[in-house]
This record gives structure tokens, C-alpha cells and sequence, in this order.
């Protein structure tokens, strides 16, 4: 019970942390609204969310699913855990986004902007290749982090993959929960997004998980 629980705090962190980076970018987003060009640096600053997951190994759902069955010995463990890193995280980007609307909502210029980048997550018509594609990504930011030896490359390899996804506007599930929390946008399409994006990010990072262990494979019969 002990265990879970530190699993469910950590999935909290992860969420807020994932908020934060959120926020940041829609705070660039806002303060340069002027200045299209400026939206690389706005995607960015999202990054910061995933650092921070990474740097003090904090429970992001999307950083796990990908790893999922890499220990054989622990499928069992990691089915209960999946579930309760979800949980945490969702917790910690909603509550984040109810915190900031509450601080910012008076701000119509701002919170106008927040509603437009809402609205859109559930208006898409691409969802699903979008959370597929998000899902690749954060898998990638991640591997290159915990696989890299150089600090220098571990960071701009994750801030590149970051950067990328938010630029392209490709959905991340837990992203979207602090959107959703902090434009007040509750609603079934909220619910469909969250369950089409959670299940499109997930095969995404299980996808390009198949292929490095795929690539393993090739390169250890070849030797």
C-alpha cells in the first residue's frame, strides 16, 4: 500500500510538472502573440515539464508505457502501476489548471487564447494520428535522456523531440488534462479526447519501443 502510494505522489508531480511546462508555453504563446515566428521558443519552454519529470524521476504515464514490457518479471506489477501513474498524473495536471484558471481568469486575453487551444484539442480531426505521433516523440525525448552519457546531448535530445511535437501541435493526454482543467472545458468531447489520445500516445511510444528492440535484435545477429 506504501508502494502505491509513493507511485500515486510521483504521478502527481509528474502531472503538475507536465502543467508547468504547459503553462509556460501558454504564456509565451500569449506574451508573443504578435510574433508567429516566435511560437518555436513558446513550444520550447513546454519542455521544461519533461525535464523536470526526467531529471528527478518522477511517474509520467507517457514515459512508462513505452517500457512497459521490458521486464518480463514485472508485467503484473507494472499493470497495477500503469493504472495508478495515470490516475496520479491527472490529478496533478487538473488540479494545476484549476489552480491557474482561478489566478489568471480574470486576464480575457489571456484566458480567450487558453480556450482556443482547448477547443482545438477536441475539434481535431487528425486526434489520433496526432497522439500517435506525440506518442512516438515523448518516447524518444525520453530514451535519448536515459541513454545519452553527455548532459548537454540528453537535453537538447529531449528539447528537440519536445519541441517538435508542441510546434506540429501533436496531442499529449496529460497536456490536455491541464488544458482542459485550466480553460474550464468540461464536456463528453473532453472525455473522448483524453480516452482516444491516452490510447493513441501509448501505442505511438510502444511502436517506436517495437523497433528499437527490433533494431537490437538485427544488430546482435549480425555480430
Amino acid at each position: 500500500m506504501k508502494k502505491h502510494f509513493k507511485t500515486l505522489w510521483l504521478g502527481i508531480l509528474a502531472g503538475a510538472a507536465i502543467g508547468i511546462g504547459s503553462f509556460v508555453y501558454l504564456f509565451f504563446r500569449y506574451l508573443f502573440r504578435d510574433h508567429d515566428p516566435n511560437a518555436m521558443f513558446a513550444s520550447m519552454m513546454f519542455s521544461i515539464g519533461l525535464l523536470t519529470v526526467c531529471i528527478f524521476g518522477l511517474n509520467l504515464y507517457t514515459g512508462k508505457i513505452g517500457v512497459f514490457l521490458d521486464d518480463r518479471e514485472k508485467i503484473k506489477e507494472n499493470s497495477i502501476n500503469l493504472p495508478i501513474i495515470l490516475l496520479g498524473n491527472a490529478i496533478g495536471a487538473f488540479a494545476l489548471g484549476i489552480i491557474c484558471h482561478l489566478i489568471v481568469m480574470n486576464r480575457d486575453g489571456f484566458m480567450d487564447m487558453v480556450t482556443k487551444v482547448s477547443e482545438a484539442k477536441t475539434k481535431s480531426d487528425t486526434v489520433i494520428l496526432q497522439g500517435f505521433l506525440c506518442g512516438t516523440l515523448v518516447y524518444i525525448a525520453v530514451y535519448l535522456f536515459k541513454n545519452l552519457e553527455n548532459w548537454a546531448m540528453k537535453i537538447i535530445g529531449l528539447v528537440c523531440s519536445v519541441t517538435l511535437f508542441v510546434y506540429c501541435g501533436f496531442q499529449h493526454c496529460i497536456a490536455n488534462m491541464f488544458y482542459f482543467g485550466i480553460a474550464f472545458n468540461w464536456n463528453i468531447d473532453m472525455l473522448w479526447n483524453l480516452l482516444i489520445v491516452i490510447l493513441a500516445n501509448s501505442v505511438g511510444a510502444l511502436f517506436v519501443r517495437c523497433l528499437v528492440h527490433l533494431a537490437a535484435i538485427i544488430k546482435q545477429r549480425k555480430q
